[in-house]
């Protein structure tokens, strides 16, 4: 049985008419005593400022709005990371905002050596190993499609990460 980690991160959106503060961010790490694997939310999939009736997408390579998950842990060790995708985000007046996550929505790579970005489809696990510097990086990207006359607002809604040591 795999070792199971998880840590959650907000997806964020702010509904205006007019442009607007992009919502706060948050950390967190999980750490289970006695095991290698640490998974740390380095950035939150933030959309920004959408308008009502445009749908405004995140890719995963974008340097400030993508997620960005971090996993640490001993250099080579295979691992299998699943997420917990939301279909909605939701404001503090239950008005909901659908969120969608697309087939390349998801990447990874470690941060040593040549790059390598290899995109997966986050709606699955995906499998892969830590760097020679013990890490690997997960980002994800997405699209919230406000509907005409959505509700103004800051949306948010938990992304839940879950990493299994796959090794001996």
């Amino acid at each position: 049985m795999g070792i199971k980690l998880a840590t959650v991160s907000l997806v964020a959106a702010t509904i205006a008419h007019s442009p607007g503060a992009a919502a706060a961010q948050d950390r967190a790490a999980a750490i289970i005593p006695g095991r290698p694997l640490v998974v740390i939310a380095r950035r939150n999939l933030t959309f920004g400022t959408v308008f009502p009736g445009i749908p405004t997408s995140v890719p995963s390579n974008h340097p400030r709005l993508s997620g960005e998950f971090e996993i640490q842990g001993a250099a080579g060790l295979p691992v299998r990371v699943e997420l917990l995708l939301p279909t909605a985000l939701t404001a503090a007046s239950g008005a909901t905002l659908p969120v969608a996550f697309g087939g390349t929505d998801g990447s990874l790579d470690f941060p040593h050596g040549i790059a390598h970005r290899s995109l997966f489809d986050p709606h699955g696990p995906v499998t892969a190993a830590l760097g020679p510097n013990g890490k690997l990086h997960i980002w994800l990207g997405g699209t919230v499609s406000p509907v005409p006359g959505q509700t103004s607002g800051t949306y948010i809604a938990t992304i839940s990460v879950t990493v299994f040591n796959l090794g001996t």
